[in-house]
């Protein structure tokens, strides 16, 4: 709980002992109006067994009152019960009906307005005798100020099985309650993420789907759950996010109930957390529980090695096509290496380069340090060492020099020729998934941010199965080399292509430069740029003695440009007509409590994927023109290292690229579009969001 929400909270309470004497001086705005009323149900007499009977606590309310549930939230408290002054009652179950939530200046409590009845499962001592119920309660009741009202009630249950009686009031009310167990709605993944802010991740199945769903947290009185946010998993189903507050503060806890409500839907179950914090996954009710994550952890591996698999077709992977197409190509009896060696070694490479960023991954998140997918395109670092790398791949791939890229991995692990070695295949694969990996793809930011909610084992084994994923191709090549003859034979036009892919190469690397001059400014990118450029054209000379005077020439004319273009200032891209606003994740809670609509971009100059989803979708006519007549548009850019950013992707559940998401009047907690963008799943999503939800819906 935040400075400001505690204050809020004393105050709230501090005023349930100030009424009494604001009401006696007349200074209470009005009285509060609390029915409260002690219901009897049926007697079930159990051969053997212990007596139960069924009892109520009905409680009406004036209009714009409400009271609490068992977990009261920022502010409140729960109703208490004292039943000491029963006879021949040996306990008393209270039942707690779905709630639902109440926000004011940013509090956000649980709990019931105007109407609701407990229903009470009565155990008797003594069944064949009378029983007398005796309720001593105290409720906390709240409008334009907060009051603590008590209630003296009485009640006698009869030995008589069958009499008049409220059964069928207290049925009603407890079909409300929430069950472990609900027909079309189901609770399928459950785990706690214990990040520097921790969250509960929520993945659920319903039919008909969801509407409104909401989320709350009860394990004792320190811990409650903020407000949650919903997207899609890619079974078709929903994932919801919902922030855990005072977890730290909470002591030994050994478990969470969670509780999912969606109108007049609800269901229950518990989490286990075990004395380090973590949570495994839930297991379904009715099931025996599993191993911790053993689970899910086999579904997980599924999903990212398909993640990885749709990996070699997303728009990320394009600058590097050319790579992959010399390395399919360059497959002829007389290499140094095999068809089958040069599959497996570029395969071996893929999962290489996945694991050492597992590796990586894991490393920084022991230290604290904010982790994600395609972090490394932030790094200055990287960015200069992979346009080198780029550069040196273009230069061999047109013969300026007959060194197999890296020299050093080279000398150690081959001899060093113009062929093609298993070292050279190995450093393609690695290189090639160094920069397929800017943006996420469909499966794989589900498998990485569960991945990145583990220890370092499984971060580990859901990379890895993400390489083998993006691998399968070149897998599939090695198992049956056969189908290497279906490509051409090498010959001349291998020239052609080897320019080709030279020409790629020059284009990613002018494309990583872009991203170095956004995140350093545009000097480094200049004098980088320039430096290869003079190297390039110095091994031309070198390589081809009678070019030399036009060498020399763009040598000249390429240290003018430098000259030039460092002095005149980089321009700035025209506008596209939507007045984009900065990210403030405050204010997008107050615009949507206004009314607005809400549409969240965040995306990055490394991320292509992002980049596309602009182009083709977000600047298209109709998008654009639904973005600039009454929806607040937002855009973020995560190019560079942001702290804010990171923590509010995380809040989703989400570590990498692109990222979308809309709020509205009809999707207050959010909704989450998929990495892929089309014009129809934006519009219809903001369509959803714009939609005010019946009022029913929000009635307990």
């Amino acid at each position: 709980m935040s400075i400001r929400q505690l204050g809020l909270a004393t105050l709230l309470l501090g005023a349930f002992h100030l009424a009494p004497t604001m009401a006696a001086a007349g200074g209470l705005p009005h009285k509060p109006e609390v029915d409260t009323r002690l219901l009897v149900g049926e007697v079930a007499r159990a051969d053997g067994g212990p007596t139960e009977a069924w009892a109520g606590l009905d409680v009406r309310l004036g209009s714009g009152w409400h009271t609490y549930w068992r977990s009261a939230g920022d502010a409140g408290a729960p109703p208490e019960f004292d039943w000491s002054g029963s006879r021949n009652i040996a306990d008393v179950t209270v039942e707690w009906p779905a709630p639902r939530r109440f926000t004011e200046q940013d509090i956000d409590t649980f709990g019931y307005d105007e109407h609701v009845l407990f229903p009470l499962r009565v155990r008797l001592q003594d069944g064949t005798a009378p029983a007398h119920l005796a309720l001593k309660a105290v409720l906390f009741v709240c409008s334009v100020i907060c009051t603590q009202q008590e209630a003296q009630l009485e009640a006698d249950i009869p030995t008589a099985t069958r009499q008049p009686n409220d059964q069928a009031q207290i049925d009603e009310w407890r079909h409300s309650v929430p069950r472990e167990t609900l027909p079309g709605l189901s609770i399928t993944a459950l785990r706690l993420d214990r990040q520097a802010k921790p969250q509960l991740l929520l993945d659920a199945q319903a039919s008909p789907p969801l509407v409104a769903p909401d989320v709350f947290l009860d394990g004792n009185d320190a811990v409650s759950g903020g407000r949650a946010r919903v997207g899609r998993t890619s079974d078709g189903g929903v994932r919801i996010t919902v922030p855990v507050q005072g977890l730290d503060q909470a002591g030994p806890i050994d478990r969470l109930r969670v509780t999912l409500v969606d109108g007049d839907r609800s269901i229950e179950t518990t989490l286990a957390v075990n004395a380090a914090g973590a949570a495994p996954a839930a297991a379904a009710p009715g099931t025996a529980t599993p191993h911790p994550a053993a689970a899910s952890i086999w579904t997980i591996l599924g999903i990212a090695l398909l993640g990885g698999f749709i990996l070699n077709f997303m728009p990320c992977v394009f600058p590097v096509l050319s790579l992959k197409l010399v390395s399919l190509v360059d497959h002829e009896p007389g290499r140094s290496a095999s068809p089958r060696t040069a599959f497996l070694a570029t395969a071996a490479g893929i999962v290489a380069s996945f694991v050492s960023l597992a590796l990586v991954l894991s490393g920084l998140k022991a230290t604290g340090a904010e982790v994600g997918w395609g972090l490394q395109f932030q790094q200055p670092v990287f960015l200069i060492a992979m346009i080198i790398v780029l550069a040196a791949f273009g230069a061999n791939l047109l013969g300026l020099f007959e060194i197999t890229l890296p020299w050093w991995v080279a000398g150690r692990l081959g001899a060093v020729t113009s062929q093609r070695t298993i070292a050279s295949h190995l450093v393609n694969g690695f290189v090639m998934t160094l920069l397929a990996t800017p943006c996420s793809a469909p499966f794989v930011g589900t498998a990485v941010a569960f991945a990145l909610s583990q220890a370092a084992p499984q971060i580990v084994l859901v990379f890895t199965g993400l390489g083998l994923g993006m691998a399968a191709p070149y897998l599939c090549l090695a198992a049956a080399p056969r189908l290497a003859a279906l490509f051409p034979r090498p010959g001349r036009w291998m020239l052609k292509l080897r320019a080709f892919a030279a020409l790629a190469m020059a284009a990613t690397a002018l494309w990583l430069l872009i991203v170095l001059s956004d995140i350093s400014g545009p000097a480094p990118a200049i004098i980088l740029a320039g430096a290869l450029l003079v190297a390039l054209l110095i091994m031309t000379a070198l390589r081809f003695p009678l070019r030399r005077t036009v060498a020399g020439a763009g040598i000249v004319v390429t240290m003018a440009l430098m000259a030039a273009t460092y002095v005149q200032p980089v321009g700035t891209a025209q506008s596209t007509g939507i007045a984009w606003q900065p990210l403030v994740p405050a204010e997008i809670a107050a615009q949507v409590r206004a009314g607005h609509t809400v549409f969240v971009d965040i995306g990055a100059s490394w991320c292509i994927t992002c980049k596309v989803n602009e182009k083709l979708v977000l600047d298209s006519a109709a998008v654009r023109s639904r973005l600039t007549a009454g929806v607040v548009a937002i855009k973020a850019d995560w190019t560079s290292p942001n702290d804010a950013i990171a923590t509010y992707l995380r809040s989703f559940g989400r570590y990498g690229l692109p990222f979308n998401v809309v709020f509205g009047p009809g999707a207050p907690a959010g909704i989450l579009l998929p990495e892929l963008l089309t014009p129809q799943i934006v519009l219809d999503a903001i369509d959803t969001a714009s939609t005010r939800p019946h009022p029913e819906n929000n009635k307990t």
